[in-house]
């Protein structure tokens, strides 16, 4: 790397810790801590994401987003749990922090609720006055025994503690999973991504989130939320008519789309056809075949791919791994004990990340969110992150887990 772009990169760490810094001592409706992390470094080989500049407006960008990762890095879930509770800017702490300082509405859909101390935050909103609702997997409100055959079920704890807060839950009662993971807040910021409302999803996984303080971002969730616990529509007709498909705010675009068939895997295989440098990947459930084969004529044409397969998932008898491994391109299965459970491309300086795996379920079935955002934070956030995964993974020897199914 140049000495130009070291001190490139010197410049942005340092005005980022020195924003956030600032913003820390306002008292801000949705706070936005960082983690404590080692240095940033832009990509493998310490190569800064393609269309990154250092400097951009990095306050502005700040404001609008803040990206928060599970500190789980280690080989095992008995190391890097410890290590995730204690990290300020964890999606467990980001969430928790959204519905500490709700003013007025809370509206969450998520597909799996079994962590007690957000439950107990859910409630204590609902005691202070905000409105709280819930959408979420009818077979996961129920508890984890044969009661989900039963005719006359009790509720999972969880979910009965809600109830009795008088917080309405919404089951999607269809086979298609309802596997959103999101929150809004006062019809103003939304936290997404790819991390579930449990203990595993919150501090063993790998798995992301962000926090995006906008109002046209958070009309997009509110239409699809209304959608669902309003209306009652899990499915893919009445076409959705999202208030906002593309919002820009200064140099940066966010693109929103909800599935079932919402157009979301037509969108991916549009960004990565338009990429020129590189595409990376870290992914839980990657069966399509279609994206697959993009990524493989990518490669083919010269461009740098590769990615971080969930060892639990990985080798199974439809992941693409197979294929992009005869087709040459460098991937490696992830070096945690637990899930990669991370949903996410990196194509040149675009980020393509939420609840949706890249699998014909995520398009044509479940209700899934998926966001593709330009913006220099979130990429050089997400290369980093890749990073942090690439090297576990090619490092790391973790103990076998239980994977899911088994």
């Amino acid at each position: 790397m140049s000495k130009i772009r070291l001190t490139a990169l010197a410049l942005l760490t340092s005005t980022l810790a020195a924003t956030l810094s600032a913003c820390g001592g306002q008292q801000m409706p949705y706070p936005n801590p960082m983690m404590n992390r080692a240095p940033m470094m832009m990509g493998m080989n310490n190569r800064a994401p393609v269309g990154f500049s250092a400097f951009g407006d990095v306050q502005a960008e700040n404001q609008l987003f803040t990206t928060h990762f599970v500190n789980a890095y280690a080989e095992t879930i008995a190391e890097n749990e410890p290590r995730a509770r204690q990290d300020a800017n964890g999606p467990a702490q980001a969430l928790l922090a959204m519905i500490n300082n709700a003013r007025h509405t809370l509206d969450g859909a998520f597909y799996d609720m079994g962590d007690i101390q957000t439950i107990e935050a859910l409630v204590q909103a609902k005691q202070r006055g905000v409105q709280v609702r819930i959408v979420a997997e009818s077979e996961n409100m129920l508890p984890r025994t044969d009661a989900v055959e039963a005719k006359n079920p009790q509720w999972r704890d969880t979910i009965l503690r809600l109830q009795q807060a008088g917080i309405p839950v919404r089951g999607d009662e269809r086979s298609g999973l309802m596997h959103h993971k999101f929150m809004i807040a006062d019809g103003q910021a939304v936290w997404m991504g790819s991390t579930n409302m449990t203990n595993s999803s919150l501090y063993n996984h790998n798995n992301n989130a962000i926090t995006i303080r906008n109002k046209q971002i958070a009309e997009n969730y509110q239409s699809e939320f209304e959608r669902m616990f309003t209306h009652g529509i899990f499915g893919p007709q009445p076409p959705r008519q999202l208030p906002h498909p593309v919002v820009r705010v200064g140099n940066s675009t966010i693109q929103t789309f909800f599935s079932p068939r919402g157009g979301g895997q037509e969108a991916i295989m549009q960004t990565l056809n338009q990429a020129q440098k590189r595409i990376s990947f870290m992914t839980f459930s990657f069966t399509d075949k279609e994206i697959a084969n993009l990524m493989i004529q990518k490669k083919q044409a010269g461009l740098r791919v590769d990615g971080v397969y969930d060892q639990c998932l990985g080798y199974g008898q439809y992941s693409t791994y197979h294929m992009m491994r005869q087709a040459g391109i460098h991937t490696r299965m992830d070096g945690n004990e637990a899930l990669l459970h991370h949903k996410t491309i990196l194509a040149d300086d675009t980020v393509i990340t939420g609840s949706f795996n890249f699998s014909a379920n995520a398009d044509k079935t479940n209700n899934e969110n998926m966001l593709i955002i330009q913006n220099s934070y979130v990429t050089a956030s997400y290369y980093q992150e890749y990073d942090r995964v690439m090297t576990a993974a090619i490092n790391n020897r973790p103990p076998k887990n239980k994977c899911p199914g088994e």
